[in-house]
């Protein structure tokens, strides 16, 4: 019987060709799913994680993730930003080489988020600045995801601008150091990755840790 993450989360980061909802569109999505102690969920959490055998169902899950085609005209047209940081991570030949679309994206997505949240509404959608993916996914084909989810998000770059206002500084230490000039590779699987990692730290700092 699958174990369902208790106080769910949804982590997903979108690469796109801009930042302007109305006009740009999504290039790539990841998404993981934790339960609410920010554990990544196992294969055999899934709702038909029960077919897997021992070791498979106690693996993390690998994440969910699609890379959408659009076409060459439509990426000639983003900023020399986006141009150069899709091209050098090798995200622009990879759309030109995808072969899905919008709609089987969202499919995809939903379906993934169904197998391990059966019950609508109750995943928070989660991630750095996620409110700017929430944008994007808010429209078509993507709006049926953000509906079955809650309508509350967690934002993990709103816990960042709280500490550095209200924190005690931090000791300068060497994984402080890292962090602070960290360059985010600009995909989303390292992208989400690193938000939840930068969650579990603020978790561990500032609140009461029971694991």
């Amino acid at each position: 019987m699958a174990n369902f993450p208790r106080l769910p989360l949804v982590w997903i980061d979108c690469e796109m060709t801009g930042l302007d909802p109305d006009n740009d569109v999504i290039l790539e999505i990841y998404c993981f799913i934790t339960d609410g102690k920010l554990n990544l969920v196992k294969m055999g959490d899934a709702v038909d994680g029960d077919k897997l055998d021992k070791n498979e169902a106690a693996r993390e899950d690998p994440g969910w993730g699609a890379i959408i085609h659009v076409d060459k005209a439509r990426l000639d047209q983003m900023d020399a930003w986006c141009t150069d940081h899709h091209g050098r991570s090798g995200l622009t030949g990879a759309v030109l080489a995808s072969t899905m679309t919008h709609e089987e994206a969202a499919d995809g997505l939903l379906e993934y988020i169904r197998q391990f949240i059966p019950k609508p509404r109750l995943g928070l959608l989660a991630g750095s600045s996620v409110h700017a993916d929430k944008a994007f996914l808010r429209r078509a084909p993507y709006d049926r995801v953000m509906d079955y989810l809650h309508y509350r998000i967690l934002d993990v770059s709103t816990i960042k601008e709280a500490v550095k206002r209200w924190a005690p500084p931090e000791p300068e230490g060497e994984t402080t150091r890292k962090e602070r000039h960290k360059e985010s590779k600009h995909r989303a699987r390292d992208d989400i990755l690193d938000s939840i990692a930068e969650a579990r730290r603020y978790k561990h700092m500032l609140f009461r840790d029971g694991d």
